[in-house]
C-alpha cells in the first residue's frame, strides 16, 4: 500500500471566524491589559514631564546657558516680540482694518482770518497770524482733542489708534497758507458725521480762547464726505502682511537652533511671566491611548489565534482525516466537559450559532451511530474484529472507549484495543495479527506527524485501515 506522502493543509476561513469567536476571553482580557498598560505608560510619561516643570529655577536655568546660548535666545526673543507688535497692530488698527478701495473720508477745510492790520504812522506792533494758527495746529494735533471726540462720540478705540485716522498739513504748510485742512476716516459712516460735528464744535469753542492771542475768526469754507482709493493704505497692509510672515519664518528658524531650556524661557517671555513656576495642568489618564491599546490588544491575539492555526502540529478538524490522509471519517464524537467557564453561556450560544444547521445529538447517540457505521463497514468487508488505536489513545477518556467497544460488541464486532503502533511493539504485532485497523484521535491533540506515522506503518504491514473516529 502506498505511505501517506508530506501534505499541504487548507486553512478554513469559516474555522477560523468561530475560533476567534471562541476566543473571546483572551481577546477581552488582552484587550484590557493593553490598554492599561499603553495607558499607564501614557499617564506615566506625562507625570514625569508634569512633575519637571513644577518649581523651575528660571535664573538658575540662564545662568547655565553659554554666551552664544544667550544670544540665540535674545535674537529669538526680539523676533517674538517685534511679531507680537505686527499682529497686535494689525488686529487693533483701525486704518490698517479698513478698505483702502473704498475708503470713507470727510475733510475739513478752515481759514484763519486775522484782523491784524499794518499801522505805519505808528509804532509798528508784531503781526500775531502765524501764532493764532500755530496754536490751531498745535490744538488739532494734541491729545485733548482726540480724546475729548473719543469719549463724545464713543468710539471703542484709544488715542493713540485714532491718531492714525486724522490727517493734517504739516506745520510749515498751515503757518505759510493760514488754511487748515482735516482728513478724517472711519468705516462708520455715521460715526464719521458725529466726529466731524465734535471737531466743529471744539475749534469754534477754542475760537473765542484763542482771541487773546490776537483778534481773529475762524472760518469753515468747506466740508465734504467721500469714498476714495487709498493706495498708500494698500501699500501699507501688503508690507505689514510681509513683514509678519518674514518674522514669523526667521522666528520658527531661530527656534530650531534652540535647546529645550532656551525654548522653555522663550515660551516664559511669550507668556509675559516672571514668575519662576510653570503651572501646568496635571495629567489624566488618556482614553485615546488606552482605547489604542485596547485595539492593539485585540489585534494581538487575533493574530496569536490565527498564527496558532496556520502553525499548529495537531489537528484542527474532523474534516482533515479525510482531507489529508485520504482514509473513511466513520464519525465524529462531541466530548462535553465538566470543567465550567466564566460565562459559559457565550460559548453555548456561540456553538449553536457555529452548529445551526447541524441536528442536535447526545454523545450517546453519537457513539451508537457511529458504532453502527462502524459494525456496517465491517460486515461489507466481512471483517469481525478489529484494533483500535490512535496516536494519543492513551489520552482519551476510557468512558467514552468503554461505550464503543459495548456497542461495537452488541453488533457482533470482536474489539481490541492499544496504544500507539509507532512507538509500542506490541500494538504493532496485535493490531498486524488482526489486520484491521480502526484510529481514534482527537481535535487538538492528535499531532499531524503522529498520525501520518501511524498510518504509514500500518500500510507497510499491509494492515487494512477502516477509516477513524475523531473526538471534537
Amino acid at each position: 500500500m502506498e505511505t501517506q506522502e508530506s501534505m499541504e493543509r487548507e486553512i478554513n476561513l469559516m474555522e477560523l471566524f468561530w475560533e476567534l469567536l471562541l476566543g473571546w476571553r483572551k481577546i477581552i482580557c488582552f484587550a484590557v491589559i493593553f490598554a492599561i498598560l499603553l495607558g499607564g505608560i501614557k499617564y506615566g510619561k506625562d507625570m514625569i514631564a508634569y512633575r519637571s516643570h513644577q518649581n523651575i529655577d528660571v535664573e538658575k536655568i540662564e545662568s547655565n546657558l553659554t554666551t552664544e546660548e544667550q544670544q540665540q535666545l535674545q535674537k529669538a526673543k526680539s523676533l517674538m516680540n517685534r511679531l507680537k507688535n505686527y499682529i497686535d497692530y494689525q488686529k487693533n488698527s483701525v486704518l490698517i482694518q479698513m478698505n483702502p478701495y473704498e475708503k470713507p473720508i470727510l475733510e475739513l477745510q478752515y481759514y484763519i482770518k486775522s484782523d491784524y492790520i499794518m499801522n505805519y504812522t505808528k509804532d509798528n506792533q508784531r503781526d500775531y497770524t502765524d501764532d493764532i494758527v500755530m496754536m490751531y495746529y498745535e490744538y488739532i494735533t494734541s491729545g485733548e482733542l482726540k480724546q475729548n471726540v473719543i469719549n463724545e462720540v464713543d468710539l471703542p478705540i484709544d488715542e493713540k489708534v485714532f491718531s492714525e485716522l486724522i490727517a493734517i498739513p504739516t506745520e510749515v504748510e498751515t503757518v505759510v497758507t493760514a488754511v487748515i485742512s482735516i482728513t478724517i476716516a472711519y468705516p462708520d459712516k455715521n460715526k464719521l458725521n458725529e466726529i466731524s460735528e465734535s471737531i466743529k464744535a471744539q475749534l469754534t469753542a477754542k475760537e473765542s480762547e484763542f482771541q487773546q492771542i490776537g483778534s481773529h475768526t475762524l472760518m469753515l469754507i468747506s466740508e465734504s464726505q467721500n469714498t476714495v482709493v487709498d493706495k498708500n493704505l494698500v501699500d501699507q497692509q501688503t508690507t505689514l502682511a510681509k513683514n509678519i510672515n518674514d518674522c514669523m519664518t526667521q522666528l520658527d528658524t531661530a527656534k530650531t537652533d534652540l535647546t529645550e531650556q532656551q525654548l522653555l524661557l522663550l515660551d516664559l517671555e511669550e507668556k509675559g511671566t516672571s514668575n519662576i513656576t510653570i503651572a501646568v495642568p496635571q495629567p489624566t489618564p488618556s482614553i485615546k491611548y488606552m482605547l489604542l491599546g485596547a485595539v492593539l490588544g485585540i489585534f494581538f491575539v487575533c493574530m496569536w489565534i490565527t498564527c496558532k492555526m496556520l502553525f499548529t502540529a495537531k489537528l484542527q478538524t474532523a474534516e482533515e482525516i479525510r482531507n489529508l490522509y485520504n482514509i473513511r471519517l466513520l464519525g465524529e464524537i462531541t466530548v462535553s466537559t465538566n470543567k465550567k467557564h466564566f460565562l459559559s453561556i457565550i460559548d453555548k450560544k456561540i456553538l449553536e450559532a457555529k452548529n445551526r444547521k447541524k441536528k442536535k445529538l447526545s454523545m450517546e447517540q453519537q457513539i451508537k451511530l457511529v458504532s453502527v457505521n462502524v459494525a456496517l463497514s465491517c460486515k461489507q468487508k466481512e471483517i469481525n474484529s478489529i484494533y483500535i488505536t490512535g496516536s494519543e489513545y492513551e489520552n482519551i477518556d476510557v468512558r467514552i472507549l468503554d461505550r464503543i467497544r459495548r456497542e461495537l460488541s452488541e453488533q457482533g464486532i470482536q474489539v481490541k484495543e492499544g496504544g500507539n503502533i509507532f512507538y509500542d511493539a506490541e500494538s504493532l504485532r496485535q493490531g498486524t495479527e488482526i489486520g484491521t485497523i480502526l484510529f481514534i484521535e482527537q481535535k487538538a491533540q492528535s499531532i499531524y506527524d503522529e498520525i501520518s506515522n501511524e498510518l504509514n506503518l500500518a500500510k507497510e504491514q499491509n494492515n487494512y485501515i477502516l477509516g477513524a473516529i475523531v473526538l471534537i
